[in-house]
């Protein structure tokens, strides 16, 4: 379970690469290394803390598709492997904000770090990837 969340950030990024196909409809395919490529900016072969922030504000940003600041429970839903709603809506005030969808994915990105070197590699993206697959 604690990989599929893993699985669920990266997923969230290849998606909101491009959030104007997002917004037309579903993603197509999708390919964990291909998105671990695109997030690991600094091409060190690993995803650190910085480039997992800077991509979950531009995911939030790109899901939150009526630009009020917030995500709803149709625009988190939309998201793959989104998850329960309320366990995200930390205070309970029927939206997720940013600092919400930053610190569960925080708590995610920490279940799928294998060997707790804060940082992704591959492997692990690829093996949380795998274990939502076989949800």
């Amino acid at each position: 379970m604690r990989l599929v969340v893993a699985a669920f950030v990266l997923v969230n990024a290849h998606i909101m690469l491009s959030s104007a196909v997002w917004a037309q409809g579903p993603a197509q395919s999708y390919d964990p290394r291909a998105a671990f490529a695109q997030v690991d900016t600094n091409k060190d072969g690993q995803i650190d803390i910085e480039e997992f922030h800077v991509r979950l504000v531009e995911v939030f940003y790109n899901a939150d598709t009526n630009k009020d600041g917030v995500l709803s429970v149709d625009e988190y839903g939309r998201l793959p492997f989104s998850g329960a709603f309320k366990a995200a809506d930390a205070n309970g005030e029927g939206h997720i904000s940013l600092p919400e969808f930053v610190t569960i994915r925080f708590r995610q990105f920490e279940e799928a770090d294998a060997n707790h070197d804060y940082q992704l590699s591959v492997d692990e993206v690829v093996t949380a990837y795998e274990g939502g697959q076989k949800q």
